[in-house]
């Protein structure tokens, strides 16, 4: 099976079909390579915030545009994801988006997956960050994890954040995934490599791959601080660290710093699951779930 991870650029657009067209670009890439599905990065709708002028004075003018953002512009990127998915007969991990939720009158920072058969799946971020514009409060923590099956295999999803805890990833393995999607933006180094790392501890601990999707490229938002936002990433697909799975540092694929591409890699999900019963490492069949409940705590 062909998997895609997309390394996203940031730019200043023109025109929503601008934006349409850039989408369309890394799916079309996708497709090209044989991938079955394509994950782009946590907000990789940013640049549409380039498409208007603010005037902004304060972090707090940020927050009202982000809650302006997230209203205005779900339902069109929605609806963008969901045709090329099935016009381009792939599945399409859409990144995550600001999302305003009427009925619980709040934002999440929410993953949105659409398959060629129309099936919308969403996972809301676990662990809000900062989400770039330095108010944590900005977003709603998600109230729950949930895996999808697509064709047969079964997936979970870990956003940015969620995918420096353990707990999260444990958790959707547990529940059956087999592949972690985890859409990523880091605004410096330190960020991007947190989180290759965090991608290859998951893959190897729980002994599923890892898709991670980073954001690159700058845009001129917002215009109070210098340069606007200035995004770093290497995306990659992550295996456990096994003999004829991967590489001794679980790379399968990987993307080539600062280049807007999308990286593919074959995955073998059959040799996956033997490597958990056969593999020099088998994490989940010698783990002691017994003897860790006795050091159990709860943090305050």
């Amino acid at each position: 099976m062909k998997i895609a991870s997309s390394q996203f650029r940031a730019r200043k657009l023109r025109s929503m079909k601008d934006f349409e067209d850039h989408v369309r670009w890394h799916v079309e890439s996708a497709v090209a390579q044989g991938a079955e599905l394509l994950l782009l990065p946590e907000f990789f709708a940013i640049e549409l915030l380039t498409l208007h002028h603010f005037d902004i004075k304060s972090t707090e003018d940020v927050t009202k545009i982000f809650e302006w953002f997230g209203k205005e512009y779900t339902a069109a990127i929605k609806q963008l994801c969901a045709n090329l998915a099935k016009e381009y007969e792939i599945t399409l991990a859409a990144g995550t988006h600001f999302a305003y939720q009427p009925d619980r009158k709040c934002y999440y920072n929410t993953a949105y997956v659409f398959t060629a058969s129309g099936a919308v799946f969403e996972q809301n971020k676990i662990h809000p960050s900062y989400e770039m514009v330095y108010n944590k409060e900005l977003t709603t923590p998600g109230d729950k994890l949930d895996v999808f099956e697509i064709n047969g295999v079964t997936y979970g999803i870990s956003i940015c954040y969620d995918n420096s805890f353990p707990e999260v990833a444990r958790i959707l393995s547990q529940m059956g995934a087999d592949i972690i999607l985890a859409p990523t933006c880091c605004l410096d180094e330190w960020g991007q490599s947190r989180n290759i790392l965090f991608a290859q501890a998951r893959a190897s601990e729980n002994q599923v791959y890892v898709v991670n999707s980073h954001m690159i490229g700058s845009i001129p938002f917002p215009t109070h601080i210098p340069y606007g936002f200035t995004f770093t990433g290497k995306s990659g697909i992550y295996s456990p660290i096994q003999p004829m799975i991967g590489t001794p540092n679980a790379i399968v694929s990987q993307g080539e710093a600062n280049v807007e591409m999308v990286v593919v890699g074959d995955i073998n999900l059959d040799y996956l699951k033997y490597i958990r019963e056969n593999g020099h490492n088998r994490n989940r069949t010698d783990m002691r779930p017994s003897f860790y409940q006795q050091y159990a705590f709860q943090t305050t």
